[in-house]
């Protein structure tokens, strides 16, 4: 009924098809950019195909902004080259940023471009407030028609979201920003009343919302209309901010991945805002993949997502003074004996944690896994989902460090193999090898899933310092008889051990010897059963073996020192 209202109210000569049907060129751009976006998601779940999912979301999102600014009915007369003036500075800042950004700063990064994204949502709403055509159907710069009142209300609606949600997710990503650099201590910031305040913003929202269309404001009224606009996007602000200072070191990955399905889901608000099915499918692919991953996460961290969503981070259920405190010596050893425990170990698990990352010692982790594993050792690295300030933040450390993906194991994988593995090397890691999250039901994290590196022969904590870590909680594990302490700077400490490896030549243990010894007794043993060959055959097979190869062709390797 709608649509037929709407189509009896057009123009002579005006079909309905040139309002909701665009051209058949940018369709099969629009499919081709979506199903790239598919294609970038698939490619993303694993480790490998990352690289690929990267491009092919690339090429999805060039191709749609390409088409979109090349198509007269979107941007018409100066508008293409304004709209490519604008964008130049956005494609500057974005390069530099990738380009020029430490690997350890990706969190702070990630967070300033879901903010960017979220407030670029609420400018076009408050912009699509304004416009004098905003209750017409513009097609390349003609308005062919006024829209319904049911495409009038839909069109509001998606209005206040992108407002409230844009503005909300920028100032929640500015604090969460801050706080992953330091800049804002990590310590959660709880207002008093904090729900009574909570429940007055969501109310204010809704009320200065509604004003904005009724009570003989509409679109584009430039006096009390958007005055009540502006209370609604400085409302949305002051709630994000006050959300997100209480977040709790802890909660830092969770709100990471909220605030970024908060900016998808601000850009699919503004894709129905301007009736643009592009913005409304890959605001969608971001906003429901971060809620994915906040529902992982959050089970990652036994922490409730509905907390989550309503705004609790940080909130301590159980005070901290209600944990056990546990008492016992603390172990400390030096570079020479981590060696020696090193070289004395069959199986190593290396634990990298966000203390790795500030130190920026993964090269320096990388080479000591290679000269462990040129020594025979089996040596594999635990990730904890949540270890560092952002998921999958070890693992792009790890590989861009070169270190093989077929070591790199997630916490579900390699979990029940700490019983049977030698050492364990925590590099910088804390609250995910706490065991007080196993075994102290009072403890603030109790109950979140760890790595259980407890449960090996011998442990091994590289740490600045015994404090806490971001979480705040003690660490049981510092005094357990099988952990021994290495204090100091991750980089340092990875680096004299790497010197001591190399100048130490690879010596096979006594156990490993007497495994050599019986492997040969056993061939000795085999030989005397063999019946004799004559030499011509035996040469001959030898000779055919050597020359049995094809030569298909020559690996190059990319970067200098890279091979795979």
């Amino acid at each position: 009924m709608a649509i037929q209202a709407f189509t009896d109210q057009l123009p002579d000569g005006v079909s309905p098809d040139t309002l909701f049907t665009d051209k058949a060129w940018l369709d099969t751009i629009v499919v081709i950019g979506i199903t790239c976006f598919v294609l970038c998601l698939m490619g993303l779940s694993k480790v490998r195909t990352s690289k690929m999912g990267m491009v092919y979301g690339i090429v999805g999102m060039s191709a749609l902004i390409a088409g979109y600014w090349a198509d007269s009915a979107y941007t018409y007369d100066d508008g293409q080259w304004l709209i490519a003036i604008c964008m130049a500075p956005g494609i500057i800042i974005g390069l530099m940023s990738a380009c020029f950004a430490k690997m350890t700063d990706l969190p702070e990064l990630v967070g300033a471009y879901n903010g960017l994204g979220g407030l670029a949502a609420a400018l076009e709403g408050i912009g699509l407030y304004l416009d004098p055509s905003a209750t017409q159907f513009v097609r390349g710069g003609d308005n062919l028609g006024p829209q319904t009142e049911a495409m009038l209300w839909v069109q509001s609606i998606a209005l206040i979201l992108s407002i409230v949600i844009g503005c909300w997710t920028f100032t929640g990503s500015i604090v969460a920003v801050l706080k992953l650099h330091g800049t804002i201590a990590s310590k959660p910031r709880i207002v008093p009343l904090r729900w009574f305040v909570t429940l007055l913003f969501a109310v204010s929202v809704i009320v200065f919302s509604v004003l904005s269309f009724t009570a003989g404001q509409t679109w584009n009224d430039r006096e009390e209309g958007i005055a009540f606009i502006v209370i609604v996007a400085a409302t949305a602000c002051a709630w994000g901010l006050m959300a997100v200072m209480a977040i709790g070191g802890g909660d830092m990955p969770v709100s990471i991945s909220f605030l970024n399905s908060l900016s998808g889901f601000s850009t699919s608000a503004a894709g129905f805002m301007l009736v643009n099915k592009a913005l409304v499918i890959s605001g969608a692919f971001v906003g429901c993949s971060g809620i994915i991953l906040t529902h992982f996460m959050c089970r990652a961290m036994n922490r409730s997502i509905l907390k989550v969503l309503i705004g609790g981070f940080g909130d301590g259920v159980v005070k901290k003074s209600a944990a056990i405190k546990e008492v016992g010596t603390v172990t400390e050893v030096g570079t020479d004996q981590v060696v020696d425990l090193l070289k004395e170990a069959r199986s190593v698990i290396i634990v990298p944690g966000y203390g790795m990352a500030v130190a920026k010692a993964q090269h320096s982790v990388a080479e000591m896994t290679k000269l462990l594993r040129d020594r025979g050792k089996k040596v594999r690295f635990a990730i904890h989902p949540v270890a560092g300030r952002l998921p999958g933040h070890m693992n792009v450390l790890l590989a861009e460090a070169r270190v093989p993906y077929s070591i790199i194991m997630g916490m579900d994988e390699i979990n029940d193999d700490f019983p049977d593995t030698d050492v364990v090397l925590i590099i910088g890691a804390n609250d995910t090898v706490n065991p007080s999250a196993q075994t102290d039901p009072n403890s603030p994290i109790s109950g979140m899933p760890v790595l259980h590196v407890w449960q090996a022969h011998r442990t091994i904590t590289l740490k600045r310092s015994l404090n806490v870590g971001y979480a705040g909680v003690d660490n049981p594990l510092f005094i357990k008889p099988n952990n021994s302490m290495h204090l100091g700077d991750a980089k340092q400490s990875v680096e004299k051990i790497v010197s001591l490896l190399r100048a130490s030549e690879p010596v096979a243990s006594v156990s490993a010897k007497k495994d050599i010894v019986a492997d040969v007794e056993n061939q000795v043993d085999s030989k005397k059963n063999v019946a004799p060959v004559d030499s011509f055959t035996a040469n001959l097979i030898t000779k055919l073996q050597n020359e049995a190869f094809i030569n298909i062709g020559v690996t190059r390797e990319v970067t200098e020192g890279e091979r795979r």
